[in-house]
């Protein structure tokens, strides 16, 4: 993509969010059992709310490189002192909804931004610094679009040199970078109210607490996953890269490792249920895919699969698995003994136990990390 050709980089028609009425209902009941039984409800009155706005914007743009501190002051004086009566007694949380509308167009002019910069001969040779990401989750944002701009053009100097160092040529470091800006515009595109409404709730209850959360459906049921460390699935682990759904791992003992077709390094290419019409996943997010490959015990899925091993990348391959129950062992806590000696050569047990990742009972698909997804 070059500055000549920015088409899909600048908002045409705009996504609209709505707060459903069950979503209404959710942030309703919410808000009350917060100030009902939260153990720390007595420290939080109505006015604390106002801490919302600031937390969402923060939770949208992390590095404080999109938003300004202009922003910042039209959503509190807008929406801040309103937080508490439209979600507890109205159920409406709109403002999320209209701070990310702001937040899409900031990113896609300072993505268009880029896109021209990119295509100039960047000055790698000037004394100049730039904080790094995590250093920024803290400050302010930049005051005005000229702040902005000189910020964002350290930033890109930066990515750039990065990249330079890591043994690529000028040309190549600018192309590494304008990728992973493509990446961001996707991102963005495939950001949907619900994943809104989550982030927007959660800033409510961690006011309580900062381990306090909300879940939406979707988190839920994988939350559920990874306390009980059991799914029903294919008994697969899945990733995306460049946009083409990959296997990563075959689980041991899962219906795929028994059908011994479904290998490693294999790419999905559709799916569909058993009789249906075959979906493509090109393109799709992670979340998306998961939710068409789980499903009800003893069902059937059809995987149009393009095998790892096959020379011809046209070749395509139907794969019919049914599903079941899998367990994902890998992740379960495990001890053992060992016996060694010490210091003076008296040999002692030791006791050592692996602890993957916490969990525990739930009653009944796991993300194990950005990305990747056990279906």
């Amino acid at each position: 993509m070059c500055s000549s050709d920015l088409t899909g980089w600048a908002a045409t028609d705009r996504r609209k969010f709505t707060t459903s009425p069950t979503l209404a209902a959710e942030a309703n009941a919410l808000i009350k059992l917060l100030a009902e039984l939260h153990y720390n409800r007595d420290a939080v009155n109505n006015t604390d709310f106002a801490q919302v706005i600031p937390d969402y914007m923060g939770d949208l743009d992390g590095q404080r490189l999109f938003f300004l501190a202009t922003d910042r002051q039209r959503f509190e004086a807008e929406f801040g002192k309103n937080v508490f009566y439209n979600a507890a007694f109205l159920g409406n949380i709109n403002a999320a909804y209209d701070i990310f509308y702001v937040y899409e167009d900031r990113v896609r002019a300072r993505l268009a931004w880029i896109m021209t910069e990119l295509d100039k001969d960047l000055d790698l040779t000037a004394r100049d610094s730039y904080g790094i990401d995590r250093q920024r989750e803290k400050v302010p944002w930049p005051a005005d679009a000229a702040a902005a701009d000189d910020l964002w053009s350290r930033r890109l100097r930066f990515e750039v040199v990065q990249e330079i160092l890591n043994k690529k040529t000028p040309e190549e470091a600018r192309g590494v970078v304008r990728k992973r800006y493509e990446r961001m515009l996707k991102n963005l595109g495939e950001i949907e109210g619900n994943d809104l409404a989550e982030m927007f709730l959660s800033c409510v209850s961690r006011l309580y607490d900062p381990h306090s959360t909300y879940f939406s459906a979707a988190t839920f049921e994988d939350f559920g996953i990874q306390m009980k460390l059991q799914l029903v699935g294919i008994g697969a682990l899945l990733g995306v890269e460049d946009d083409v759904c990959v296997v990563k791992e075959i689980i041991p003992g899962g219906p795929a490792d028994l059908g011994r077709e479904l290998k490693p390094n294999d790419k999905i290419i559709a799916v569909a249920e058993k009789d249906g019409e075959p979906v493509e996943v090109y393109g799709m997010k992670i979340r998306k895919i998961v939710d068409k490959i789980r499903g009800k015990k003893d069902t059937q899925v059809v995987l149009t699969v393009q095998p790892a091993d096959a020379s011809d990348s046209s070749v395509r391959k139907l794969i019919t698995i049914t599903r079941d129950k899998v367990k994902l062992n890998s992740a379960r806590a495990r001890g053992a003994v060992f016996d060694l000696p010490d210091a003076d050569g008296t040999v002692q047990p030791y006791g050592v136990i692996t602890l993957p990742a916490f969990y525990g009972p739930a009653d009944d698909g796991d993300t194990d990390e950005i990305g990747r997804a056990h279906v």
